[in-house]
């Protein structure tokens, strides 16, 4: 006698609302040949990582990011669209003498962009602890905010009991270096002038004598200045219907070719597709600047553009470190559905590593801002052994099988999301 298999109430309404999220999801077969010819060829995702690689600088309102969005404005136009360089004002903090030194080693790091700053003359003065007060404290951090080092330090920067700190990059298991923190308070700095220093700094700053003194230079120089967004829109056949917004940050650092190229590239590989096969409905695009900063320029964007965030048919955040070699892929989503959905895709594609995060749960990078303001959203990010580190550059920090997978992934997810009514 056969075996039989019946499946619960709830089992079968949940495998039949998969079915049916499948089935709107479909894309036809002249585009589905195009995602698998772009997915063969590699050129398009390598000529887009060496024209972000060639740009050393990425950080917010510099020579680079600048050129960053006209080089983007020009891969619109080539694709026929109609670029919009988008303006923002900003207070630009530029690091100047950034040192620390007994006098016998010195150590070059970088302040923390959203804490106090030193003159130009420096601080002088005894060492300790952050447990001890008056002092230049030396200490360690870790490669995020949820790392323990990292909240002793953040926790100490409230205190302000410091006239300065000295903290050591201690990012294990990433590489060792100058892998720096993001400043998540830039629009309201605390605290003493922090100087971040490489992991190997430690070898003397954890070993100073008693009687010997530190001068620590973490000198910001403030100024207004702008950074620019850049946007494009296609326009859907069907106007009544919400628009879907693709957004990536363009920002970073250093050169953050694992971190940021992944989503640049998928960001461009969606709006070359999208420009040849017109949507069902309007696809917004926007690249923005001030990520480091505390999503300074998603915050802009956000702004001139409110209703959008619940407005919108839902957001497509392409996030950072997913291109990255020895990296995880981590999928968020505003609804079960979506959730669902990226995973069944991205298992197609046969990629190991993957996680997930709560539904629930207030999700990292960008995705956060759409889920404050209880809009729904996909979002694609990773982890990164070079995560904020100067060395985080093209070709040895990208894994490329797994980035084209990727992007034949999103871009079949894209598609569907612009191609449903529903």
């Amino acid at each position: 006698m056969k075996n039989k298999v019946f499946l619960s109430r709830r089992s079968f309404l949940k495998f039949i609302s998969l079915l049916a999220v499948t089935a709107a999801f479909k894309i036809n077969s002249k585009e589905n040949r195009n995602f698998l010819s772009m997915n063969d060829s590699k050129k398009n995702i390598e000529k887009d990582l060496v024209k972000w690689d060639s740009i050393e600088l990425h950080r917010t309102g510099t020579e680079g990011d600048n050129e960053t969005a006209h080089w983007l404005a020009e891969e619109i136009e080539r694709c026929g669209l109609i670029p919009r360089l988008d303006s923002f004002n900003f207070t630009k903090r530029t690091p100047k003498k950034s040192i620390v030194t007994n006098g016998s080693h010195t150590a070059k790091g970088l302040p923390l962009f959203d804490g106090g700053s030193t003159s130009s003359d420096g601080i002088n003065g005894d060492f300790g602890s952050l447990e001890d007060k008056n002092v230049i404290a030396v200490t360690k951090y870790g490669s995020s905010t949820m790392d323990e080092a990292t909240k002793n330090l953040n926790n100490a920067r409230k205190r302000n009991e410091h006239p300065a700190i000295v903290a050591i990059a201690d990012v294990s298991p990433n590489k060792p270096g100058l892998a720096v923190l993001n400043a998540e308070s830039y629009r309201e700095p605390f605290g003493p002038p922090v100087l971040q220093v490489a992991t190997k700094e430690a070898d003397w700053l954890l070993n100073l004598k008693k009687d010997e003194k530190l001068t620590v230079f973490a000198e910001l120089e403030d100024q207004s200045s702008e950074a620019l967004n850049v946007q494009t829109q296609i326009e859907g056949r069907d106007p009544s219907l919400n628009p879907l917004v693709v957004m990536t940050p363009k920002s970073g650092w250093w050169t953050c070719t694992s971190e940021r190229g992944g989503g640049i590239t998928i960001w461009l590989n969606s709006l070359r597709h999208l420009s040849k096969y017109k949507p069902l409905r309007t696809v917004i695009f926007t690249a923005n600047s001030g990520h480091e900063l505390s999503h300074l320029g998603l915050d802009h964007f956000l702004e001139n553009n409110s209703s959008l965030i619940r407005g919108a048919h839902a957001w497509v955040h392409l996030g950072a470190n997913f291109a990255a070699k020895k990296g995880q892929v981590l999928w968020q989503a505003s609804t079960q559905n979506y959730m669902e959905l990226g995973l069944l895709e991205l298992r197609k594609e046969n990629l190991k590593g993957i996680q997930s995060w709560p539904v629930s749960s207030r999700p990292l990078g960008e995705a956060r801002n759409i889920f404050d303001g209880n809009g729904d959203y996909i979002s694609l990010l990773g982890s990164n052994p070079l995560f904020h580190h100067p060395d985080d550059k093209w070709p040895e920090s990208i894994d490329m099988d797994k980035l084209i997978k990727l992007n034949n992934m999103m871009l079949k997810m894209i598609s569907k999301m612009a191609n449903t009514a529903k």
